[in-house]
């Protein structure tokens, strides 16, 4: 049975399954907060030269970072959407909304002119929602009649964007675990399988995050003279490629393809 907060009842059900998120209300994950979040908000992509099939991001050092992510359409509107961010220090979002939005709109432009047509979109702070980003898992997502799968059993800086990719591979497993087992046998088996291929992304999001997140002046560095020409070189595309696929390592153990 699930009781919710008003005395209201349902099930009983075989199985709870939380993908609520990061701010599930009944998943036990206690996530450590990290130091930089940002700021989201979504506008019409407008005349601009940006190329609307991929993600595209300015950077000053780590402390300063706009993109601009093509989203599609949305039912009932034909216009294309993008999703816009400025990543800030977590507890800075006061500050900014204090210091009003021209003031920032002015900054992010300064950094990066083709930013103007979507900044111009934005006229009061409740238009850019605040996101902070945490780490954690889950060592075990599961109980007797409840299992947690994507933010609500681990959770990562979003750097490598394998958010939706990790909830998505979960429910697979979760599925595929169903077809193979019963009861918390199936729910062990979800687990099993899900284990490294988490563990193995959240470590490389830790490692990348102060090169993309961070008051560090030296990763920028690194970041810019090193690794990213060495990404450039074979087998590097082909590494990336496979490390924003979600592909690098099985992501379903023990439970066939993907």
């Amino acid at each position: 049975m699930v009781h919710l907060d008003d005395g209201a009842a349902h099930g009983p059900y075989d199985l709870i399954v939380d993908a609520t998120g990061a701010g599930s209300p009944i998943s036990p994950l206690k996530s450590v907060p990290l130091p930089y979040g940002a700021i989201w908000g979504t506008v019409d992509w407008p005349q601009t030269d940006l190329p609307a099939h991929h993600l595209s991001q300015c950077y000053r050092r780590a402390d300063r970072m706009i993109g601009v992510l093509p989203i599609g359409k949305v039912p009932g509107d034909p216009k294309p959407k993008a999703a816009i961010f400025w990543s800030m220090p977590r507890d800075s979002h006061a500050a900014w909304v204090s210091g009003g939005v021209q003031a920032w709109k002015d900054e992010a432009i300064g950094l990066w002119p083709a930013f103007a047509p979507f900044a111009a979109q934005i006229h009061a702070s409740e238009q850019m929602t605040m996101a902070r980003y945490a780490h954690g898992t889950l060592r075990q997502p599961w109980s007797t009649g409840i299992v947690q799968i994507g933010d609500a059993a681990h959770r990562a800086s979003p750097q490598l964007g394998q958010g939706a990719n990790m909830a998505l591979l979960d429910a697979l497993a979760l599925a595929r675990a169903l077809d193979a087992e019963t009861g918390d046998a199936a729910l062990a088996l979800y687990a099993k399988a899900r284990r490294w291929h988490v563990m193995t992304y959240q470590a490389m999001s830790a490692a990348f995050t102060p090169q993309y997140q961070s008051d560090s002046r030296w990763l920028p560095v690194l970041r810019d003279r090193l690794l990213y020409p060495l990404s450039q070189l074979p087998p590097g595309p082909r590494i990336l490629t496979a490390i924003v696929c979600g592909t690098m390592l099985p992501p379903l153990r023990g439970l066939g393809r993907v």
